[in-house]
């Protein structure tokens, strides 16, 4: 498939609204599942805050939840390719598009709201 075609494919733009919503919303649960986890395993003292400071703790305290759901995605998007299901997988290539830019903004985004 060329550009062309990809272009000409039908976008279902509610379906990218309400799946980046929803994806979103996901993304969010899993940190908040994370920090919770690692707050009621190690607590709040000095041990926790030097376990944090570890590069594979970081590592997977910041990109796990981004992880899990761009996997997600790349397996539906895959399997509607696959199955030639082009209105699908345009709209998950957008919502997946969407997302990493969301994330990838995180941080600003975090420093302008508080």
């Amino acid at each position: 498939m060329n550009v062309n075609e990809f272009l000409k494919v039908k976008t279902n733009y509610i379906g990218i609204g309400i799946m980046s919503i929803l994806f979103c919303g996901i993304l969010l649960l899993l940190i908040l599942i994370e920090t919770l986890a690692f707050f009621l395993i190690y607590g709040s003292g000095a041990t926790s805050s030097r376990i944090a400071k570890l590069w594979y703790v970081d590592l997977i305290l910041n990109y796990l939840p981004i992880l899990i759901v761009g996997g997600f995605l790349v397996f539906r998007i895959k399997k509607e390719y696959y199955k030639e299901e082009l209105v699908k997988f345009k709209t998950n290539l957008i919502t997946l598009l969407i997302l990493m830019l969301l994330f990838a903004l995180r941080n600003h985004l975090e420093h302008l709201i508080f």
